[in-house]
């Protein structure tokens, strides 16, 4: 039995599953370090009965794979608790079972790749837009994760030093207006917000040449208001090359722990 973990900024989800099926879930707010760490292995032992094969974590980053642990999580509670720590290791010691963790939005780059938009595709690109702005990357069907794993959301765009999610974030939006994405959306300030988007993921296309880059978070859920400006941009910035399949995600909310329940099924590749 393969298990799934999402472990988010403001809520974590434990899933039993295989192959893009979740069997059963359940969720709980995210809080420090060790307090989360027990909630999961609780849960996990009372879902599986300790019937356990493997477990996939997904984990908001910034996340040294090379080390297997968190730098300093800027979207996690009690961000001092997290860094540092090796998730997987925490989880596999107390649980007995081979764990493996990796960056949130490579984890959905997985599911993506394996199971959505993406599959038959090489490579994928998926970005996400939401609170904070990331990225994953899988390559011949595995995520590429470098030392660090990739963040492109912290690109700089500007001589000033301003990164892509200083300017075009949900958070980075709210800060700058007082008001809440939704709530701009189609306007002026929207649009600028969308050329940043833009340029970011051309960036991107021009350094990873993906053949397809999928988008989603939650600044894209109302689907043309955010596609239409971002394809209009793209086409403007990406012309020495061809401009690469742009697409919403189609997985849904459980993506996350989808990428997981695969990390946990090809853990060998990424243990």
């Amino acid at each position: 039995m393969f298990i799934g973990v999402d472990i988010g900024g403001t809520h974590t989800r434990v899933a039993t599953g295989e192959k893009s099926k979740i069997f059963e879930k359940v969720e709980f707010p995210t809080e420090d370090f060790e307090k989360t760490i027990n909630l999961i292995c609780n849960s996990i032992k009372k879902i599986t009965n300790n019937k356990v094969s493997t477990i996939g974590v997904s984990v908001a980053g910034p996340y040294n794979f090379s080390k297997k642990t968190l730098l300093l999580p800027p979207n996690l509670p009690d961000q001092d608790s997290w860094e540092n720590k090796n998730i997987a290791k925490e989880i596999s010691n107390n649980i007995g079972v081979q764990t493996v963790a990796a960056h949130d939005a490579s984890v959905i780059a997985l599911a993506i790749a394996t199971y959505g938009v993406g599959k038959g595709k090489n490579p994928v690109l998926y970005y996400t837009v939401s609170t904070g702005i990331g990225s994953g990357l899988v390559v011949d069907g595995k995520i590429y994760h470098g030392i660090n794993n990739p963040e492109p959301g912290h690109q700089i765009l500007s001589k000033s030093g301003e990164s892509l999610e200083s300017l075009a974030s949900g958070s980075a939006l709210k800060r700058k207006y007082n008001k809440e994405p939704k709530d701009i959306e189609g306007s002026p300030e929207w649009e600028e917000a969308m050329e940043f988007i833009a340029i970011g993921i051309s960036n991107s296309i021009l350094h990873f040449s993906p053949e397809i880059v999928v988008i989603g978070g939650g600044m894209t859920k109302h689907g043309e208001v955010f596609f239409t400006p971002v394809k209009k941009y793209l086409e403007k910035y990406v012309t020495i090359i061809p401009l690469p399949t742009i697409s919403p995600s189609t997985l849904g909310q459980d993506n996350g722990l989808i990428g997981a329940i695969e990390l946990a099924r090809t853990v060998n590749q990424y243990g």
